[in-house]
């Protein structure tokens, strides 16, 4: 068994063979949670979530969700994040009371996400314009840290190169609960300084597959506090670099950890899957 614990089945990429994938992910044993975006993918997470036994969902505000897309200073992937199901560009959204309701009415949600900083969306625009997308950012940010406080689930983070000042704006909210470092691609020092944390966990994603950038960070990182990630239909992992990334391929972020790490890929497996079921204390 193994447990993918973000993807996005919920996006417009598996609009056309997503049951196929469902189906498949039932028989190989493959668990995962599917990350809320926005309100109409946090919905689409949890119709899965509670159609397939397999799987649970996030309701989050992804912040590339919180300022006007600057659709002209965006790549293919970056466009996707702004798209409903369909395909159809979405609006600007703050995390308000329709997204609690979701929380409060299925069970199958588990955390809060994904959630966070990325400055990279707007680095090319005025520098004014920039501090009012910053200040967006952080301030749905922070309603998603005080709704995880109060329905006690983990945070789901979406950070680029923002650790430090994260952990910051955590610290300033009196954070306490559980939180996952989604996609970590950060040094060293940022991942130790994470760990310090008891209740912080990295998720580790494809993209370690890609290089040897990430070695020394997983060799030091204990195995109970790493999660494997696919972030599904985004960077998937050698030998299938450069394709829609699909669930089944989390195999391969656990065979390049058993590699680095020196462990059976059966020890990682069984690991990451009961860390899975830990941190997001599903039974």
């Amino acid at each position: 068994m193994l447990f993918d614990s973000h993807c996005h089945l919920n996006l417009a990429a598996f609009e056309a063979d997503r049951e196929e994938i469902i189906k498949r992910m039932e028989q190989e044993k493959i668990f995962a949670i599917n990350i809320g975006t926005c309100f109409e993918t946090s919905k689409k997470a949890i119709k899965i979530a509670e159609d397939t036994s397999n799987c649970w969902a996030s309701v989050g505000l992804h912040s590339a969700h919180t300022f006007p897309a600057p659709s002209n200073q965006l790549d293919k992937n970056e466009i996707n994040n702004f798209q409903d199901n369909l395909g159809n560009t979405l609006p600007v959204e703050e995390f308000d009371s329709k997204f609690e309701d979701l929380i409060r009415r299925h069970k199958k949600v588990v955390a809060i996400g994904e959630c966070g900083l990325d400055y990279s969306y707007f680095k090319e625009i005025s520098s004014e314009e920039q501090e009012k997308c910053k200040e967006l950012e952080e301030e749905e940010f922070r309603k998603q840290i005080k709704i995880a406080q109060k329905y006690n689930l983990p945070l789901i983070l979406h950070l680029r190169d923002l650790y430090k000042e994260a952990l910051g704006i955590l610290k300033e909210n009196n954070y306490s609960g559980k939180a996952i470092f989604h996609f970590f691609t950060g040094s060293l020092e940022e991942s130790k300084s994470i760990l310090q944390n008891p209740n912080f966990y990295l998720g580790f994603s494809g993209v370690i597959t890609y290089g040897n950038k990430l070695d020394e960070v997983l060799k030091e990182t204990p195995l109970e506090r790493i999660l494997i990630e696919t972030d599904a239909p985004y960077v998937a992992p050698v030998p299938y670099r450069g394709k829609r990334n699909e669930p089944f391929y989390v195999k391969e972020v656990a065979q390049k950890i058993a590699n680095i790490k020196d462990f059976p890929l059966e020890e990682i497996k069984r690991q990451t899957f009961q860390n899975a079921l830990r941190f997001f204390e599903i039974r």
